[in-house]
Order: C-alpha cells, then structure tokens, then sequence
C-alpha cells in the first residue's frame, strides 16, 4: 500500500486535530508529518520540507491561505485541499478549475472519496494553470466564466467551456466532447459536471446526457422525442425534460 505525507494547516486548533482523527480512520494511507495553527510556521517549513499534500484553510489570520501559496513561489512541489467554510463563488471557482476542497466541518465521506480520486491520479501536484485559473475565477466572482479545468487521470485538460458540445455519463466518470473532434474522460460524475455547468446553460436531457443547447442541429418529436447534435448523436429525452428542451428550441428563429 502506497503511503502518502501530508500537513495540516488551520489556525483552529481543534480543526487540525479532529481532520487528523478522521484520516487515521477512514484513509490510513495518508500520514500527517506535521499540524501549524500559524501560517507564518508553516511557510517556513514548506520551504525546507516536501510532503505530498497539503490541507490548507483559507481564512486565517496574518496571512490567508492564497497568500501562504503565493509566498512559495511559482512552482509548487505538493498539492493542495482546501479546507474551507468559503462562500458560493470560491466554491464555483475550486470547481471550474479543478481544485481539491472539503467544506467545513469535514464529512467522512466527502473526504474519504476526496482522497480516493487524488490518489488515482498520475499527476498530484497543484498546476500554475489551476491557480491562475481559480484567482480569475475569484476576481469573475458571479460573472460569466469562460474556462474549465478537466481532471483526468494523468493531469488536467483547460477548455473553453462554450466548446462543449456535451458530456456523457459512464459510470463513476464522464466522457466530454468538445467541437473540435477532442475527447476527454474525467474522474468526476455527470452530476457533478452539471453542477458546473448548469448555470452556463447546459441541460440534462437524459440520466446519462448534458448537452450545451447551442450545439442542438436537430429536433425529432416522434417515439417519444430525441435531439441530433452537431456531431450526429442522437439523444432520447427522459421524461421531464422534453418541454423544457421545447422551451429552449422554441427560442430560435423559424422560418
């Protein structure tokens, strides 16, 4: 059984020792070299020490956990979960941009399948381009966001979001396709996905389709109703959804 090292940064006391209790627990596989209830101590022995992981709170006070990253440079050796109480928009911005975070206080559960993914990957350090991503996200706030970060096996994939023709379900992942031909396989459910995607405009047609309505080329009303996308797919409406796939199609010019 592979073995991973990881510290615990969180200026409540009791934050650090319960999240330690729970990883001894339910995911042994993941040890804790070392807890800082200071940022600035912390800092310091980042600089001269490489664990696999690291769960940093945001809000703490001297210096936030943005801050804390930022002070270790461009190139991070580790990656990070969040821990954090943070509102809706930070939560969106760890989600486009595929960052790893847990809300306070801590699910068994949630973290246990947290770290069940992040042990999957080939890749497990934090990417420049994630961060990048994730401030511009933050600075968006509840603007239209434009990119997507897609976590796949062996790192990430940056696409923009409005060149997603649709996702399909398999299983416990998702197969995204985009309207250059490109296809990626993500460790994250269809429900998942719609939770990011929804609010650009996507649509769960059926238990196992989101599609992006602007890729929608055909309507078929007959054997219960379908729709033919851009790449020839055709996909079954489940019911429910019918009318409101109507309601969307019904916004285009007719001639």
């Amino acid at each position: 059984m592979t073995h991973y090292s990881a510290i615990l940064i969180d200026d409540e006391i009791h934050c650090n020792e319960s999240l330690e209790l729970l990883l001894a627990e339910c995911f042994p596989q993941v040890v804790v070299a070392a807890k800082f209830s200071t940022p600035g101590e912390a800092l310091s022995w980042l600089k001269n020490n490489r664990p696999d992981l690291v769960f940093l709170d945001i809000e703490m006070p001297g210096m936030n956990g943005f801050e804390l990253l930022g002070r270790l440079g461009p190139s991070l050796r580790f990656d990070v979960i969040f821990v954090t109480a943070y509102d809706q928009y930070a939560i969106k911005a760890f989600q486009y941009s595929a960052i790893n975070y847990l809300l306070k206080p801590v699910d068994q559960q949630e973290l246990r399948t947290t770290l069940l993914r992040w042990s999957e990957r080939t890749e497990k350090v934090l990417s420049t381009k994630q961060l990048d991503l994730m401030y511009e996200l933050l600075k968006q706030s509840a603007r239209e966001k434009k990119r997507i970060a897609l976590p796949t096996h062996d790192g990430l994939e940056f696409i923009e979001i409005q060149q997603i023709i649709r996702c399909e379900s398999d299983s416990n992942y998702t197969r995204i396709h985009s309207f250059n031909g490109e296809r990626h396989l993500i460790c994250r459910t269809l429900k998942e996905v719609e939770k990011v995607l929804g609010e650009s405009g996507f649509l769960r047609v059926h238990h196992s389709h989101l599609v992006n309505p602007s890729y929608v080329q055909k309507l078929i009303r007959t054997d219960g109703g379908s729709i033919v996308m851009v790449d020839d797919t055709e996909i079954p409406f489940s019911k429910g959804k019918k009318d409101r796939m109507y309601e969307l199609i019904s916004r285009a010019e007719k001639i």
